[in-house]
């Protein structure tokens, strides 16, 4: 069993111990699950290093050095982890599945269609320039970079720019769903 099996075994026993009794064979439950999330880290892990989002970072100084590479790779990990443990691990409510939950905050979050009315209500502003900690909120909020907002407030068409975005804004919207699972 791996690091990420052992520590969903170590949770699921503290705070799920009925389903953690009900497993046939915990040792090769938690076994093959460590192997899955370690697969999914990986592959996640590889797509946020390639993300917009850590590359804007990395190039917003002109001197890359090993030290902010292995940062970058590193911040990427453990985000990854964190959303995998989140999504195959962690047990918050038993009695509610995270599917469920999921598909439940999916109905009652705000709409990507707020992103688009704040964007075109800058835009049509007479004094569209916002601080740069109002886009620091507003990037908080959304969990998306600061980068991405001011790109959008400069599209010609916000709509057109967060449908060319479309992978981003998903993946925003996992980031703040296990925020509030939480």
């Amino acid at each position: 069993m791996n690091q990420y099996g052992a520590r969903a075994l170590e949770h699921w026993t503290r705070y799920a111990p009925g389903r953690v009794a009900a497993l046939e064979d915990r040792e090769a439950f938690f076994t093959d699950l460590g192997t899955e999330i370690a697969g999914q880290v990986s592959d996640l892990a590889a797509r946020l290093e390639a993300s917009p989002a850590l590359l804007l970072e990395m190039t917003r100084s002109s001197e890359q050095t090993y030290v902010k590479d292995v940062a970058r790779r590193m911040t990427a990990r453990r985000i990854a982890e964190e959303v995998v443990m989140n999504q195959l691990a962690w047990v918050h409510d038993p009695s509610l599945p995270l599917d469920q939950a999921r598909e439940e905050w999916e109905q009652t979050r705000p709409s990507d269609e707020n992103l688009i009315a704040w964007a075109e209500r800058a835009q049509d502003s007479p004094y569209p320039v916002f601080s740069t900690a109002e886009l620091e909120d507003k990037a908080t909020e959304w969990a998306l970079p600061v980068g991405f907002l001011e790109d959008l407030l400069a599209a010609e068409i916000p709509r057109q720019y967060l449908e060319a975005h479309a992978e981003m804004l998903a993946e925003a919207a996992t980031i703040r769903f296990l925020r509030e699972v939480r």
